[in-house]
């Protein structure tokens, strides 16, 4: 398993990459078979090193 951590600089950023109802999130959970965690402004991706 490995992770990657994004720190946004401003919550804004983060808002407009998630989408409206997360929709952008969940696609790229389903595609690349990743799991994706924001809490405030730092954004978690975990999965398989090639894929994260």
């Amino acid at each position: 398993m490995f992770e990657q951590v994004i720190n946004f600089e401003r919550m804004e950023q983060a808002v407009s990459l998630f989408g409206s109802f997360d929709e952008n999130i969940k696609y790229i959970e389903k595609k690349y078979s990743v799991s994706v965690v924001c809490r405030g402004a730092e954004m978690k991706i975990s999965g398989e090193a090639e894929n994260v």
